[in-house]
């Protein structure tokens, strides 16, 4: 298991069952033609939600199970008070929706099927699905009250809207790794779940870092708080906005560790592997800029 899928062995010991509701009726203004926009038509909607149902089959309890009933019932009501040119749009937010609206459902398929007048027994369909994903965050501050910074961003990168803080790592002093001069960090990894899209939580993680202080300067030098995304569930990216699975994520013993505390063992890189990475940026003659 390489270091990108690494993260879905959270889930190991769930045992996944699925709820499926179909023909669900849906009263909805949704349409791009002016006849559409002046009533409501019917949508028929199949959803299908995957959940870990080992609490449910223990204790035969509703509140620990996806009511599918309650299922329908949210879909229906969120319809009618909507308005959507596209279906494409609709079903997008509607699944958001139930997905915020169920916290047991770990994904969530939905089929919106359309008749609209007009075109006979034709009908017109659009599919779309939508899913928690778990990711980890690294967390450092070598710049004032250390232990108090990394306080102050896990409670506000919990606050985020649809994000979940499931555990964290324990705290680890560290010194610095590639830039010596400056304070020693304390660093601690979380564990969250989360419906937004790696860059949405890369755009709440840069927004948190700026309102705590977090200037952008010469790489790798002191700063109040610094979040890292390490690991997204089913995502892997090399781009210039974003490189997951971190690039460091091995070369970090203390991120080892971290991950660790939370379950996860991730092998680091050889020795010579991170003295020579050390000694290709110490041969810099100015660290560039963040």
């Amino acid at each position: 298991m390489g270091p990108d899928d690494i993260i879905s062995s959270l889930r190991i010991g769930a045992r996944m069952g699925r709820v499926l509701a179909e023909r669900i009726p849906l009263h909805c203004i949704c349409g791009v033609r002016e006849k559409e926009r002046h009533g409501r038509t019917v949508l028929f909607a199949d959803i299908a939600v995957d959940y870990d149902i080992i609490q449910c089959l223990a204790d035969d309890k509703i509140e620990n199970a996806v009511d599918y009933s309650a299922l329908a019932s949210t879909a229906m009501a969120f319809t009618e008070r909507t308005q959507f040119y596209l279906l494409e749009k609709l079903a997008d937010s509607l699944v958001s929706h139930l997905l915020a609206s169920f916290p047991r459902a770990l994904s969530l398929g939905l089929r919106l099927q359309k008749n609209p007048a007009g075109w006979g027994n034709t009908s017109f369909s659009c599919s779309l699905s939508g899913r928690r994903s778990l990711a980890i965050l690294g967390l450092g501050s070598n710049l004032g009250d250390r232990g108090r910074a990394l306080e102050e961003a896990t409670e506000r990168l919990a606050a985020i809207r649809h994000c979940r803080l499931l555990r964290s790592s324990s705290l680890h002093r560290t010194a610095p790794l590639l830039r010596t001069d400056q304070p020693e960090f304390f660093n601690e990894a979380l564990l969250i779940e989360t419906l937004l899209s790696p860059m949405e939580l890369l755009a709440e993680m840069q927004s948190i870092e700026r309102a705590m202080g977090r200037l952008r300067g010469e790489r790798y030098g002191p700063r109040p708080i610094d979040i890292d995304l390490l690991l997204f569930e089913g995502f892997v990216s090399s781009s210039a906005a974003l490189t997951v699975p971190h690039p460091g994520l091995r070369l970090r013993r203390f991120w080892i560790e971290e991950l660790a505390d939370l379950g996860l063992i991730l092998p680091p890189a050889s020795g010579a592997i991170l003295r020579q990475r050390c000694e290709q940026i110490r041969k810099c003659k100015n660290f560039t800029k963040e």
